[in-house]
C-alpha cells in the first residue's frame, strides 16, 4: 500500500507519495485539472494507494475523482491537520508531505485523532444547497422588514392599522395606498415582495423531494416539525447509520460542550459550533416550536434547564436534547411517542 497526501488548491494541486515504509517516492504540483489527477493515478503503475486531503471547497473534485475510479480516497477536517496549518516552515510541497505522512499513519492504526469529513453525493450536495437557499432567503426577508419598519419610522410614518404583518399581501397594499409618493419604501416593498415570492417556490421545491420517504415522514410526525424542516434535517443527516450514537451525531453538528479533564477536574464550557451551522439554526427553532405545542422529555428538560441558567442557554441545551431523540426516531424507525 502507498500512501498519497494532496495539498489541494483553486489553481494547483501538490502530491506526495510515501511509500510503506515512510520514504518519499516523489512530490509533485500539477493544474487543478482532471488530467493532472489522472497523471497522479497513473504514476502508481497498478499499485494499491489510498489518497487524503485537506477539507476544502477545492477538494470535491479531487475526492469524487478518485471515489470515482475505485480509490480509496478522504478528507481530514482542518482541525485534525493542525500540525500543518500551524507549521513555521509551510510550503504547498511540505504539507502535501505531512498530509502523505499522517494518512500513513492513521491507516496502519498508528494514530487515533484523525477527523475524517463526509463528503455527499452530488445528488446530495445539490439538496443541501437548495436548502441553505432558502435559509438565506429567510435573513434577507427579516433584514428587509427591520429596514422598512426603520425608514417609517425616520420618516414618522404610522403604519396603517391592521397591516401589522408584512408578509400579508394585504398589510403591504395598506402601506403602499398610504404612502404612494415615498419611492424607497415602495421600492423596498418590491423587493420584499420578490422575497416572499422566491422563497415560496423554493419552499415548495423541498417539500417535493423525498415524496416516498420513512424517514421524512417520521420526523414530520414529531411536534414542531413541518415537513419542510423533516428535509431539511434529512439533507443534513442523510443517513443515520454513519453515526455510531447521538452524541456522536450532536458532536458532528457543534452540539456538545467543549471539555477540558486537567487535574483530574472535568471542566464543561460553550457548545463547540463545529459542523453545519444551518443545522443548529433550525434546531433551535424545533425546540421552541416544540416546547410550545408538546409536554415531552424535552419540554421538561427546558423548564428544567430554564431555572437553572436562563431561557436562551436552555433552549441550546433542549435543542441538542432534541436532536438526541431525532436520533432515536431515525435509528429506530419508530414514530415520536412524548
Amino acid at each position: 500500500m502507498r500512501y498519497i497526501g494532496l495539498d489541494v488548491h483553486k489553481d494547483n494541486i501538490t502530491a506526495c507519495a510515501i511509500a510503506a515504509g515512510g520514504k518519499v517516492i516523489w512530490n509533485r504540483d500539477g493544474p487543478s485539472d482532471e488530467g493532472w489527477l489522472r497523471e497522479i493515478h497513473e504514476s502508481m503503475k497498478g499499485q494499491e494507494y489510498c489518497v487524503m486531503m485537506e477539507s476544502s471547497t477545492y477538494s470535491y473534485a479531487a475526492y469524487r475523482f478518485f471515489q470515482g475510479i475505485g480509490i480509496e480516497a478522504y478528507v481530514a477536517h482542518a482541525r485534525s491537520l493542525e500540525v500543518i496549518t500551524r507549521s513555521d516552515k509551510k510550503t504547498d510541497k511540505a504539507d502535501a508531505e505531512k498530509i502523505g505522512r499522517l494518512l500513513r499513519l492513521w491507516k496502519r492504526g498508528e494514530l487515533d485523532d484523525l477527523s475524517i469529513s463526509y463528503i455527499p453525493s452530488p445528488e446530495q450536495c445539490e439538496l443541501k444547497d437548495v436548502c441553505r437557499y432558502r435559509e438565506e432567503l429567510s435573513r434577507q426577508m427579516g433584514d428587509e422588514v427591520r429596514r422598512i419598519r426603520s425608514h417609517m419610522a425616520r420618516n414618522c410614518q404610522q403604519a396603517p392599522e391592521g397591516c401589522a404583518n408584512l408578509s400579508t399581501s394585504k398589510s403591504q397594499r395598506l402601506i403602499r395606498e398610504a404612502y404612494p409618493g415615498d419611492y424607497t419604501l415602495l421600492r423596498r416593498l418590491d423587493r420584499y415582495a420578490a422575497l416572499l415570492k422566491e422563497k415560496a417556490a423554493v419552499t415548495k421545491e423541498i417539500v417535493s423531494r423525498f415524496p416516498d420517504s420513512k424517514e421524512v415522514d417520521l420526523l414530520a410526525g414529531i411536534p414542531g416539525i413541518g415537513r419542510l424542516t423533516a428535509v431539511q434535517i434529512m439533507s443534513m443527516v442523510i443517513d443515520v447509520g454513519r453515526f455510531a450514537d447521538a452524541e456522536k451525531m450532536c458532536a458532528y453538528f457543534g452540539m456538545v460542550p467543549r471539555v477540558r479533564d486537567s487535574g483530574g477536574k472535568e471542566r464543561r464550557g460553550r457548545m463547540t459550533k463545529n459542523g453545519d451551522r444551518m443545522m443548529r439554526s433550525i434546531m433551535e427553532r424545533v425546540a421552541s416550536s416544540h416546547i410550545r405545542c408538546c409536554e415531552s422529555s424535552v419540554t421538561e428538560f427546558y423548564r428544567r434547564k430554564e431555572k437553572e441558567m436562563g431561557k436562551k442557554k436552555a433552549l441550546t441545551a433542549a435543542s441538542r436534547k432534541m436532536l438526541a431523540l431525532i436520533f432515536a426516531v431515525l435509528r429506530d424507525m419508530r414514530p415520536f411517542t412524548a
